[in-house]
């Protein structure tokens, strides 16, 4: 009877942790393999706690000077460059990368952060019986696998949960669901299924439930986007590619046939130029694809001296915002299937907090850095509030951006002068487009995040067909590479780090999630002594020793300061290991404080600032400027118009 009991209790446990949509694992343990000092040395793989940096910048700009030609000169260090670089890179093609700001700057870093076939795309498939819509779902389900194995610590299966308010709709969206998971076949990740309004209430507190009938759930991945980014450019490095951010090309070298053979790049940090030849270049620039079209238009290879519509990206902007934990469940993300627009809108939790978004507004060209509206930060919160009990308040906004998608058209087919913001982007499939001209230049742009990789293999698959690199290589690796962190990687990869390094959960959740097997690294900088154990938020900050007042008035020493996971020691390794240029660079890219919250991220700005100028050696004019560059950067990002005022800066 008792064995009935145990076994009934255990059979209830894993169904409800299943249900929740957690990860279980069942472990049998038997007393010999408990004790099996063999066998916990070969499941346990010991730490790597040294690690030989990658190249430094000046070591990789002197392989620029003594390197004649290139095999493939990549423009642009987003998703779709990065990726391309680790593609022709690992085949054994001799690459060379150039970024003009940092790795994952633009629309790369604000992205939904999802890994996901697309649920519109099957809807917009089924009822337009449309094939290309079919084709693109199909062949983001793939990619979403793929992105799951080779990068295990950065993406993650998300269940996703949708309300139901009518009794009809139940069979509607469940069908929807059950096409998705049969679509995904052998690389589908869990089955949907259905909770009941009680279940529903007790995952998702928060979901106002008088009219709540049901709720559908299905499955897909969730990524830290600007992180991946980052990894490909390192992983790509690791493989014996040349790669650069800050490097702004201002010209393309051509040929008296008017062939592209390379560009002309100016170090932003120098102002150095450096003239880099090479067989094949790719435009990889996303939604500034264009700006790279009209300098090969050129018969110099210059930019236009007037601006130009785009012609063969239609951008847009969409508008994402993070709020605080407890608007959506920890584990399980929220849906909205149809807005009063017809868009689709996310609720995700994300790195301890809740990501929003998205919406969608035509633009007349790609702006950096756009700003997001206080229009369309509204929009987003009176959506959620249709689902939410309690009142959504702006005050909780941690932090908000605008990102451009890069929709593409075949700009052959596009007249010059036509502006792009005159028609509405719903209606494009976010598909890519690879575009040779007649100069050589291959461009490479739409697509998705999900889709990076395969984005990457047919472009390196159409330079190894046009042109001629003078010897064998491989074919595509980057379905069996695991990215750096990636490997030797497990999901219980935290408790190993609490148990190593004695670190909250919090930290080694943090860590190993966003850096894997590199996480040691990290620790073994913040073990080296109290300073770089700080978070960053207080690092190098005056308000130790400050006055009272100070202190009351900027709120420093808040528990806020201590409540994000971004050490000290992250910082030193994020210089030491990933090109890590600006303090923008770490506050926005390489850690999401920004991202995450946006007041806290304009407070660790004094102290980060402080640390680069002493590893960097800066003048204080340098510093200043840096620092003034991610506050501004940083004001833009939603930041509530009753927040306090001395932490926003004043700009002309």
């Amino acid at each position: 009877m008792f064995g009935f009991f145990r076994k009934r209790s255990t059979q209830l446990a894993i169904g409800a942790t299943a249900l929740a949509g957690g990860a279980y694992t069942v472990a049998v343990f038997s007393k010999s393999t408990h004790n099996n000092a063999e066998y916990n040395k070969a499941f346990y793989k010991p730490f790597q706690k040294e690690l030989e940096p990658p190249p430094s910048r000046e070591s990789l700009l002197d392989r620029v000077k003594s390197t004649p030609k290139y095999d493939v000169l990549v423009i642009g260090g987003g998703a779709t460059g990065t990726g391309v670089a680790v593609d022709a890179a690992t085949r054994g093609l001799n690459v060379c990368l150039l970024e003009k700001t940092d790795f994952a700057a633009e629309t790369s870093s604000k992205s939904t952060k999802m890994a996901h076939g697309g649920v519109r795309y099957l809807e917009k498939a089924i009822f337009q019986l449309s094939k290309a819509q079919l084709d693109l779902v199909i062949e983001a389900l793939n990619e979403r696998a793929n992105m799951l194995r080779t990068a295990p610590h950065l993406c993650s299966v998300l269940p996703i949960m949708i309300p139901v308010y009518e009794w009809w709709r139940i069979p509607y969206y469940y069908a929807g669901c059950k096409l998705y998971d049969w679509f995904a076949g052998s690389q589908n990740l869990r089955a949907s299924t259905v909770f009941s309004r009680e279940m529903t209430t007790a995952i998702a507190p928060m979901l106002n439930d008088s009219e709540l009938k049901a709720a559908c759930v299905y499955h897909d991945g969730s990524f830290n986007d600007a992180r991946m980014n980052t990894t490909l450019a390192i992983t790509a490095v690791d493989h014996g590619a040349t790669v650069l951010n800050y490097m702004e090309v201002k010209q393309l070298i051509k040929s008296s046939e008017n062939k592209v053979l390379g560009a002309i790049a100016v170090d932003r940090e120098t102002g150095l130029e450096y003239e880099i030849k090479a067989t094949a270049t790719v435009n990889a620039t996303g939604p500034y694809a264009d700006k790279i079209l009209e300098m090969d238009e050129n018969a110099n290879g210059k930019p236009p001296k007037t601006a130009q519509f785009p012609r063969m990206v239609v951008p847009s902007s969409g508008v994402h915002v993070v709020l605080p934990e407890y608007y959506c469940p920890r584990d399980m993300g929220l849906l909205d299937p149809s807005t009063k627009d017809g868009r689709v809108m996310f609720f995700l939790p994300w790195q301890g907090k809740v990501l929003a978004g998205t919406t969608d507004n035509p633009l007349k060209e790609a702006i950096s850095n756009p700003s997001p509206s206080e229009e369309d930060i509204q929009d987003i919160l009176n959506e959620l509030q249709n689902y939410i009990t309690f009142p959504v308040q702006r005050d909780d906004v941690l932090s908000a951006w605008s990102g451009i998608r890069p929709l593409v058209r075949d700009p052959s087919n596009v007249p010059k002068g036509l502006d792009p913001s005159t028609s509405s982007t719903q209606g494009l499939v976010r598909s890519h487009l690879i575009y040779t001209t007649e100069t050589g230049l291959v461009t490479i742009s739409g697509g998705k995040w999900t889709t990076y990789r395969e984005m990457a293999e047919e472009t390196v698959d159409k330079l190894l067909k046009d042109f001629d690199f003078g010897r064998t290589l491989k074919p595509c690796q980057t379905k069996q590479i695991i990215l750096v962190g990636g490997e030797d990687y497990t999901k219980n990869y935290s408790a190993k780090l609490m148990h190593t390094y004695h670190i909250p959960l919090t930290l080694a959740k943090h860590l190993s999630h966003n850096y894997g097997t590199r996480s040691p690294l990290i620790l073994e900088l913040y073990t080296q002594n109290d300073i770089n154990k700080l978070p960053v938020v207080l690092a190098g900050n005056k308000s130790f020793t400050p006055s009272k007042d100070s202190v009351t008035k900027n709120n420093e020493l808040s528990y806020a300061s201590f409540d994000e996971p971004f050490t000290v020691a992250e910082l030193k390794y994020s210089l030491r290991y990933e090109y890590t240029r600006t303090p923008l660079d770490f506050i926005a890219r390489r850690s999401r404080l920004a991202f995450l919250n946006a007041r806290e991220a304009l407070r660790a700005v004094d102290g980060i600032t402080t640390l680069m100028k002493e590893e960097f050696g800066w003048d204080s004019s340098k510093a200043q400027r840096l620092r003034e560059e991610a506050r501004e950067y940083i004001a833009k990002m939603g930041i509530p118009p009753s927040s306090d005022d001395s932490l926003v800066p004043v700009t002309n």
